[in-house]
């Protein structure tokens, strides 16, 4: 896969995911919050990757929420002489067991895999993501509680 690295702005990045996404997210009820900073950020990377990573991950929290809000925020902070812009994908979902985070980014891999699973896909979403998270110099990492909701992270770190 060919990247192309420019600078751009991850507000018009994070708006564009989530005019897309809104319908849907309208259609199940739920609202799609969006939080960004009075200030501009701009990073060099991939448009067309971070879009997929903010489009794969705003998509499952839209799927797995019944009802509440699916959010987006925009944090940029420095650690160690880096600079690490974060995008935080939030949802009131049904939240992700302890046991089946570890297992989450592996291919193919659904946590109901049973034949009376209620919600579809491949299994690949988040793995992809985390592997174009990683091809733009960045994770994505995963904090959630069972029944209460998710918070994916993509955090892509520049030098200062």
């Amino acid at each position: 896969m060919e990247l192309i690295f420019e600078t751009l702005s991850c507000a018009s990045v994070i708006e564009e995911v989530a005019s897309t996404l809104r319908t849907l997210a309208e259609k199940k009820g739920l609202q799609l919050r969006v939080e960004l900073p009075q200030s501009e950020i701009e990073i060099r990377t991939d448009r067309r990757s971070l879009s997929q990573i903010l489009i794969n991950l705003t998509n499952n929290a839209i799927k797995f929420t019944e009802t509440g809000e699916v959010g987006i925020s925009l944090l940029q902070q420095t650690e160690n002489e880096k600079l690490i812009t974060s995008i935080r994908v939030t949802d009131t979902g049904c939240g992700i067991k302890q046991e089946d985070q570890a297992k989450l980014f592996n291919a193919f891999t659904q946590i109901d895999s049973s034949s009376t699973r209620k919600f579809e896909g491949t299994g690949l979403g988040l793995h992809l993501s985390r592997q174009l998270a990683k091809l733009l110099k960045g994770d994505i990492t995963l904090e959630s509680e069972f029944g209460k909701g998710s918070s994916f992270s993509l955090d892509l770190v520049s030098e200062r």
